[in-house]
Parts: structure tokens; C-alpha cells; sequence
């Protein structure tokens, strides 16, 4: 299946299982999937990686960021510095993603971007402050960031996927610990929401949040 042939997919979060369960959908799909890893807050960093992607290949039509991490502290033992490193490595580093796809697909004529978040942006957990605060932002700015490219009619679509329970990957999504009611998924059921958030079907779909939890959430 080729439906994405000749299309052109910059994935961030490759270090994860859904960032790794995305690149093989998006590849699968026939898409060029170019793997990119920033780990800085560092703006000229983001800038130049994107630039480089795009100069490379000549286009960017996706642009997946399933940059993730689970920093577990009750509140008492949560320090500033803990609840910021956590806040950015998530929140910022989501947001600065964002920016430079945008900024890129409005040069290589337009695309998709998909944040992928926890539902944890939407319900709270004990020991979770700052990821919870985190994702919550992510969802928010991939709102507000959609707005924007619909209202400057650039053709960018931006979207979130909130990703339910997943075992055996602890250290970037919620375990059974943290969501003990919630049904369990898969880092492939993820990554297929994704690629369903990149293809023609979702053409008209911006600024949604879907979440893909086993309905965990419309409990």
C-alpha cells in the first residue's frame, strides 16, 4: 500500500515505541520518513535541522512529533527543576517542533502536522504533575497553532493524537500503574491514528484531538 508514495515525513520521538511504531506506518504507507532528533531548547538548532530536511529532500509534507518522556514524583518531592526539565522536555520541545514545521511547510506548500500527546492531557494522575501540566500544553498549542494556519489559509493542517495506556514502554507513556481502569493499546494502534490524521480522509480535520484509548476517555 503506497498511499503516501513520493510524500515526504519528518518524525521526531524515534527513540520511543510510538515514535518508532510511526515511522514503520508512514513507511509502510510509501512515505520518505526522515528520522530528526533535537535535544535542545536551542531555536537555531530547530531552525536548522528543518531546513536541512526540507533542502535535502526538496519538501516536507508530514511532520509527526512523538517526543515524549514520564518523570514520576509525588508533588512534595517534585522540585522546581524537576517540573520544568520535565515541562520542557515535553511542552517546549513539542512547541519549538511546531514552530519550524509550520514555518517550513508554509515555504514547501503546506502539510500536516500531528502531535502526539497522553490522554493524561486530558485526565489527571497521581505522581504526574508536570507531565500532566506537559501534555495539556501540547494539546492546547496543537489548537492554537491550527487556528493560525487555518485563518493565514496556508494548507496546514495541525492535529493531536492522545494516546491511551501502553504497556511495556514505562518511561514515555502511562503504564497500568498510573492508569489502572484504562484499556491497553498499542504503540501500532498510535501510529495508526497518525497516518489516518496525515491521508486524504482527514483532509478537513484541524485542530481535533483524537484520542486513541480504547475509549478511555468517553467514560
Amino acid at each position: 500500500m503506497n498511499r503516501l508514495r513520493g510524500k515526504v515525513a519528518v518524525i521526531l520521538g524515534g527513540e520511543n515505541s510510538v515514535g518508532r511504531a510511526a515511522v514503520a506506518a508512514f513507511t509502510a504507507a510509501g512515505a520518505h520518513v526522515v528520522p530528526l532528533a533535537v535535544a535542545s531548547d536551542d531555536e537555531a538548532i530547530w531552525e536548522r535541522s528543518f531546513a536541512q530536511a526540507a533542502a535535502r529532500h526538496g519538501r516536507v509534507d508530514f511532520v509527526i512529533n512523538a517526543t515524549h518522556s514520564c518523570l514520576r514524583k509525588s508533588i512534595g518531592d517534585l522540585s522546581a527543576d524537576d517540573f520544568m526539565g520535565e515541562f520542557n522536555r515535553i511542552g517546549e520541545s513539542s512547541w519549538l517542533a511546531q514552530k519550524y514545521a509550520v514555518l517550513t511547510l508554509r515555504r514547501t506548500g503546506g502539510g500536516v502536522i500531528v502531535n502526539v500527546t497522553s490522554v493524561l492531557a486530558r485526565v489527571a494522575a497521581p505522581d504526574c504533575a508536570a507531565l500532566c501540566a506537559a501534555a495539556r500544553g501540547v494539546l492546547m498549542s496543537t489548537k492554537s497553532a491550527a487556528l493560525e494556519c487555518a485563518r493565514a489559509k496556508d494548507d496546514i493542517i495541525v492535529s493531536a493524537v492522545l494516546a491511551g495506556r501502553i504497556e511495556g514502554d514505562p518511561q514515555h507513556w502511562p503504564d497500568g500503574s498510573l492508569l489502572p481502569a484504562a484499556p491497553t493499546v498499542t504503540p501500532d494502534d498510535v501510529a495508526q491514528g497518525v497516518l489516518f490524521l496525515a491521508t486524504d480522509g482527514a483532509a478537513y480535520m484541524t485542530g481535533v484531538e483524537l484520542p486513541v484509548d480504547g475509549g478511555f476517555l468517553a467514560t
